[in-house]
This record gives structure tokens, sequence and C-alpha cells, in this order.
């Protein structure tokens, strides 16, 4: 009898251990399963994420291309940014800016004024203005540019050309007011700087505009095509201004901490706006 209750004692122990250790087991495959769905949760987790926007960055390649005049390969860009992630306005606008530069101009023409009632409206016109002036149309280049103006007021590109266009059809006065906001909005601009040479080459201040063009490091070959863009307008227009007295040369350009842009609004003032400022 006392062996049997023994026997007992220790079947009962170890029914106690065998269930404990199932126990144990359970606790362990419970952890594990939790772990592993933790784990898979943090991995669909990183796969939900946004990867890195290649959209954006296929995107920005092609506006590079662009920047860099690479217009003809940008087509080709484009053409497979669409097929893979579609169109949008501001992609139908780079291209037809492609269009344009690569003298496609009835197909640009076609898709800036598609854009014409869009967010890309004023890039629309710009493109309209552009396409005109190549043309030699101003007076309808000038009437788009003034739209595009209208609709993005402070784009330094849009007065220059602006500008541009008001100089072509002898227009100096006209041309002074985008010309100065362009060299405020963006005094360090190439561009800007070319069309503010041109307006001082046909005022008849050749001297103004070449220390200009020395200032700015504009070069050899873009300094020789103002040159000859002032002959080709001059020639078609009646001089803008007479050669300033030798007497009243505006300051040279001097550039650093705002120099140049504040050298450059007193060189655009009228001349006796310009004495004036320099005496104050």
């Amino acid at each position: 009898m006392k062996i049997r209750r023994h026997g007992d004692m220790f079947g009962a122990l170890l029914i106690m251990l065998l269930l404990g250790g199932c126990a144990n087991f359970n606790a362990s495959s419970n952890e594990y399963a939790m772990r592993n769905d933790e784990a898979m949760q943090r991995q669909q987790a990183e796969l939900d994420k946004p990867a890195l926007d290649n959209k954006q960055v296929y995107l920005d390649m092609i506006k590079k291309m662009q920047e860099r005049s690479l217009y003809f390969a940008s087509i080709a860009h484009i053409d497979s940014y669409q097929k893979t992630y579609g169109g949008s306005p501001e992609v139908q606008r780079l291209y037809a800016d492609a269009l344009r530069a690569t003298g496609q101009d009835a197909a640009a023409e076609k898709q800036y004024k598609a854009l014409l009632n869009g967010p890309e409206s004023a890039a629309a016109w710009h493109g309209l203005g552009l396409l005109e002036a190549q043309r030699g149309n101003f007076a309808l280049a000038i009437s788009n540019l003034r739209e595009a103006s209208r609709l993005d007021p402070t784009n330094a590109i849009v007065l220059s050309d602006l500008s541009y266009a008001l100089l072509n059809t002898g227009e100096s006065n006209a041309a002074r007011l985008p010309l100065m906001q362009a060299v405020e909005l963006a005094p360090g601009n190439r561009k800007v700087i070319s069309n503010l040479a041109l307006f001082f080459l046909l005022s008849g201040e050749q001297p103004k505009a070449e220390a200009l063009m020395k200032e700015a490091k504009i070069p050899v070959d873009v300094r020789s095509e103002i040159f000859k863009r002032k002959e080709a307008i001059a020639s078609r227009n009646v001089p803008l201004a007479a050669k300033p007295d030798p007497g009243n040369r505006v300051l040279p350009v001097v550039a650093g901490a705002g120099g140049m842009q504040l050298q450059l609004q007193l060189q655009l003032l009228p001349p006796s706006s310009a004495v004036m400022a320099r005496s104050e």
C-alpha cells in the first residue's frame, strides 16, 4: 500500500511536470508566433512605405536635361516617362518647351494652347510669347508675355523676355520697367544681365554695357551675339536714345553684398534720377 501511495505521488508529479513542460512549450510557441507575426508586420510596413519617388527623380532629370539644352533627348525621355507614369500639365509644358526649342513650332503651339486654362497657364503664355518672338511677330509676343507676367508677376525670366520683345519694337521706355523688375528679382541671372547689356547698347551706352558684361563674366561668344542682336534691332528701329553726355557716366557695376543689384537699379533709372540717387 505504501509503495502504491509513493507510486501515485510519483505519477502525479510526473503528470505535473509533463503539464508544466507543455505549458512552457506552449508559452515558447506562442512567443515565437507573436515575434514572427510582429516581424511580418514590420516587413509589411516597410513594403507599404513610399519607395524612393522614382517618378519625381525622373521628372527632375528631364528638367535638368532641358536646362542643359538637351531638348531632343528630353523628348525621348518625356515619351518614356508618360508611358510609365502618365501625363500631367507640367509634363505637357516640358514637352511643349522641347518642341519649341527643336523647331516644331506648330506642335508646340498646339501643346501650349491646350494648357492655357490650367495650372501651367502662365508658362503656356510665356511659351506662346517666345514662339511669336522667334517668328519675328513681336507685337503678339509682347501681348502673350504680358499675360504671362500678369499670371506670374515675380517670374524674372518672363519679365526679361518681355523687355527684350519691347526692345525689338523700339519701345525702350516700356522695356525699362520689366527689365528693372527682372534685375531686382534675379540680379545674378545671365539672361537678365545679357538683356540689360543689350538695353545699354541700344541706348547708346556701350561702355556701360561692356563693363556690365565684363563684371558678370559673360563669355566672349555670348557678348558677340549681344552685339549682333543690337545691330539687327537698331537696323529695324529708330535709335532708342542719343548717346549720353560723357560727364554723366553711371558708376561701374560692383558685385557683392547686393552691390550689383543696387548698381543695376541705378543704371536703369532715367539719367536725372540716377544723378539724384548718387548725390543722395
